[in-house]
């Protein structure tokens, strides 16, 4: 799709990842001069002056120094310097694409990263947080994407969340042997620290909560059908109360026509079950090209 800027086109595509991003593309001159031009539709994230920039480059946090040309009518466009070394290893090709982040602009700061690089580890993050064995790993995990895709905790849970309803089933519980027995398999924890974000503890039935000792939030997880597994449909967040109350009083569920929860009655007493899809809809993701 073409998009249409003021004076400068974009092509927008679809992102093959549950996240916004923006790439230049290289061309074989520019490949062979060692440098980056800059597109006219994203000079205003850069000086208006000739002047040094500080550069991140792939997933680095060291900071590289780089001269920054600004338009002119002797380039006709703006440039980043001295990037051979980095475009050698990275044995660039004319036509690749570079994912450009601005990370501090008042300060000058952005990071460079290939396209299949960039979209590589947010896929390996992915897979990482889905299969972490505790909350460290699954926190530290979080952190790393976050910093990879330049947002914070709190919308990478929302991205998240969205990704695992959007590519899981609502399928049939599993079981887990133990040396004696067998017991029902537990919320993975990447969806509990994901559901721990979006509600930040808060009951989602009755809106209770309270901190530990160590300054988090206590809640439990609730499966609304014991058979069923951890589509996050099946799930909410709750206090021990109400979790107590879904498993032994008279329950009276209200669904949508997607099968979420909606309203609950505990023998006679009615509660609106605070669900995040009533405030923020899930939304397709695109990769902008400048060119």
């Amino acid at each position: 799709m073409l998009m249409k800027s003021e004076r400068y086109p974009i092509i927008q595509k679809t992102s093959d990842i549950n996240y916004n991003y923006e790439t230049v593309k290289i061309t074989q001159s520019r490949i062979d001069k060692g440098l980056l031009a800059i597109p006219r539709s994203i000079v205003d994230w850069f000086p208006l002056h000739n002047r040094k920039i500080k550069i991140l480059l792939d997933n680095s946090d060291e900071i590289t120094i780089k001269n920054y040309s600004s338009f002119s009518s002797t380039t006709n466009e703006s440039r980043i310097g001295g990037l051979k070394e980095w475009i050698n290893k990275n044995k660039f090709r004319d036509g690749d694409e570079i994912v450009i982040q601005v990370i501090d602009k008042a300060k000058y700061i952005y990071r460079l990263t290939p396209e299949s690089q960039f979209i590589r580890q947010v896929k390996e993050f992915q897979n990482d947080f889905d299969n972490s064995e505790n909350e460290s790993d699954a926190f530290h995990t979080m952190t790393s994407l976050s910093k990879l895709v330049d947002l914070e905790d709190q919308e990478i849970a929302i991205h998240e969340y969205f990704r695992i309803v959007k590519t899981s089933n609502i399928e049939r519980r599993k079981y887990i042997s133990r040396k004696s027995d067998q017991a029902k398999e537990s919320v993975p924890i990447s969806l509990r620290l994901i559901l721990g974000k979006i509600y930040k503890g808060i009951c989602q039935v009755c809106g209770f909560h309270f901190m530990k000792r160590d300054h988090t939030p206590y809640f439990e997880i609730h499966h609304l059908d014991a058979l069923k597994g951890n589509h996050p449909k099946n799930l909410l967040l709750v206090c021990a109360n109400c979790h107590r109350q879904f498993e032994f009083a008279h329950v009276t569920p209200t669904f949508n026509e997607q099968r979420w929860l909606i309203q609950v009655v505990f023998n006679n007493n009615q509660f609106e079950i605070n669900q995040i899809i009533k405030k923020v809809k899930p939304e397709s993701y695109f990769k902008k090209i400048h060119i």
